[in-house]
């Protein structure tokens, strides 16, 4: 099961982890839905705890994690 936060912050849209599959979902506020693979329970939790969240996934998700774009 996925849990989603929506955040509308201007940035991120909103942000759904899936721990047994480790895909992290990001839905950006121009519309881009992108999946991270790979990614641990560790890393979204310190993405979803950090006071500064753009920067958190600009330095440590977006490098670290394969990616797949999702068309809708």
């Amino acid at each position: 099961m996925m849990e989603i936060a929506e955040l509308n912050d201007g940035f991120f849209e909103s942000i759904g982890y899936d721990a047994t599959a480790r895909q992290l979902h990001v839905r950006f506020a121009n519309g881009d839905y992108i999946i991270y693979s790979e990614v641990t329970q560790m890393d979204y939790v310190g993405l979803m705890s950090s006071k500064h969240m753009k920067s958190f996934f600009e330095d440590k998700i977006i490098p670290r994690f394969p990616t797949r774009k999702v068309n809708e």
